[in-house]
């Protein structure tokens, strides 16, 4: 009798009255990380609305001409799969720079042989798959044509929502393998600092595989963490810096085994063999094409917008005349000490990374703060600085510092002064009379120089706490923010 009594006990109204107390609260668990997706999605939906207003408004400011980065993507994938006979006039830019004239006279200069000096002649930008873009690599052409297939005056959102795409998978690759505050932490930034660039440019795409390549190798898995680099590298060539930080992580990793062992190199081998089959791809369709964005980069003069400018700007006052033009499709400035500023400026960009890499073998940075470091070197020493630079560095602060208020305050500012130079006195610049150069408006080389000095400090201060203090945990542990110096 006591059996059956606990059987009806068990299945009496007593339990009926349990079980429907708990199919009420089961819904009441479920939509708790419903709600927390749909807030989230919320966030990346205001945030490319936001960018997406930014981006509109310069590209409206510029009336669509060769000046938007969007026309210019158009004019070269046109030029790519059609020729560059086929573009359209406002597409001159590509005409004016497409031509393997000077590289076949130097070739018979040197003495290549003839079958050599051939190929480059037969490999004619006017026919179609021989056109490259003169200042980015062959991959690039990729997400240029994604979307090349809507009209012209269409392009610019189709690309925009491209890219508002790729932040928003950001943002929920930071939300899964870092957490909530980094995932906000990267909105906030992106908003605060490339307000104008994020959607109107494609640096979200190697800034996605680059922050990728470090979440892969902190979990070891190297082979893939060195291919992504080398795609973030055959897009835009900023990325091959971080090959060393993520080359020392993976030889710390296995510092017990021998030096020659497979494990310690197949990551590298992964990199060198995605860039050699891309580059001798490349060189098959144009010679000119491939070598012609590393001949781009060191001819260029120093950069109105970078820190070096600064200096020379500073240098005005005291009897060196500062000087302007426009080329390499950007504004730059002229000094008759520029090649010093410029020397020492790469000096400091050699010894800065050098510091870096020596502070990671020595256990004391871990890998993405050491590639943050690494990035803030070299747009802060370059000659070069573009205000779509930002956003190559912004997933790593947001990785790094998460929703540390030091990081939100300090790099917060550096993105401000960011927006405030592009575009506001850009479009102060293109609306005054008389006014060639933004250089020329008032505010422009303070906010330059205050932006540079931001990030040195940065720099510094991160160097210090680090530089003595205790080595930090191995490569696959989740660093605490409490370990991350700032």
């Amino acid at each position: 009798m006591s059996r059956l009594d606990n059987i009806i006990n068990t299945t009496g109204l007593h339990s009926d009255a349990e079980l429907q107390k708990q199919n009420n609260q089961v819904p009441e668990t479920s939509k708790e990380p419903l709600q927390r997706y749909l807030l989230h999605l919320f966030a990346a939906i205001g945030m490319s609305l936001l960018l997406f207003w930014g981006a509109w408004l310069r590209y409206l400011a510029v009336a669509a001409t060769e000046s938007s980065e969007p026309t210019r993507y158009r004019c070269y994938a046109v030029a790519f799969w059609k020729g560059i006979s086929r573009v359209s006039p406002g597409c001159s830019f590509i005409k004016m720079n497409t031509s393997a004239a000077v590289l076949i006279h130097q070739m018979q200069l040197w003495g290549f042989p003839g079958f050599l000096v051939k190929l480059v002649e037969f490999q004619s930008s006017t026919s179609p798959l021989h056109a490259l873009p003169h200042e980015y690599p062959l991959l690039a052409i990729i997400p240029f044509t994604l979307v090349a297939f809507v009209s012209t005056k269409w392009y610019f959102v189709a690309f925009a929502i491209m890219m508002a795409c790729v932040a928003g998978v950001v943002y929920f690759l930071l939300k899964r393998h870092k957490a909530t505050g980094a995932a906000l932490a990267f909105a906030f930034y992106l908003v605060i600092g490339s307000w104008a660039t994020a959607l109107a440019r494609f640096d979200l795409i190697p800034a996605a595989l680059t922050i990728g390549t470090v979440i892969l190798a902190e979990r070891a898995k190297w082979r893939w963490a060195f291919a992504l680099l080398a795609l973030a590298t055959l897009l835009k060539f900023y990325a091959l810096v971080l090959i060393l930080p993520i080359f020392i992580a993976q030889q710390r990793q296995f510092g017990g085994s021998k030096w020659y062992a497979r494990h310690r190199w197949d990551g590298i081998m992964m990199f060198v063999f995605v860039c050699m089959v891309m580059t001798v791809f490349s060189l098959v369709l144009s010679v000119d094409g491939t070598l012609g964005p590393l001949s781009y980069f060191s001819d260029r003069p120093i950069q109105v917008e970078s820190f070096p400018a600064g200096v020379l700007w500073i240098a005005s006052f005291i009897g060196y005349s500062l000087g302007f033009d426009y080329s390499f499709g950007s504004g730059n400035v002229l000094s008759p000490v520029s090649s010093q500023v410029s020397l020492a400026f790469t000096l400091c960009f050699i010894l800065g990374l050098l510091a870096v890499y020596w502070l990671q073998w020595r256990g004391r940075l871990s890998l993405a703060l050491t590639c943050l470091l690494t990035l803030l070197v070299v747009i802060v020493t370059g000659k070069v600085f573009s205000p779509q630079y930002l956003i190559w560095v912004t997933p790593f602060v947001a990785y790094v510092g998460k929703s540390n208020w030091k990081w939100l305050v300090s790099w917060g500012s550096v993105g401000l002064l960011t927006t405030f130079i592009y575009p506001h006195i850009y479009t102060v610049a293109s609306a005054t009379p008389g006014v060639i150069s933004v250089g020329q408006v008032p505010e422009f080389y303070p906010s330059v120089l205050a932006r540079g000095f931001l990030i040195l400090a940065i720099i510094g201060f991160i160097y210090w706490m680090n530089g003595d203090g205790e080595k930090l945990p191995g490569i696959q542990e989740n660093l605490p923010l409490t370990q991350i110096r700032l």
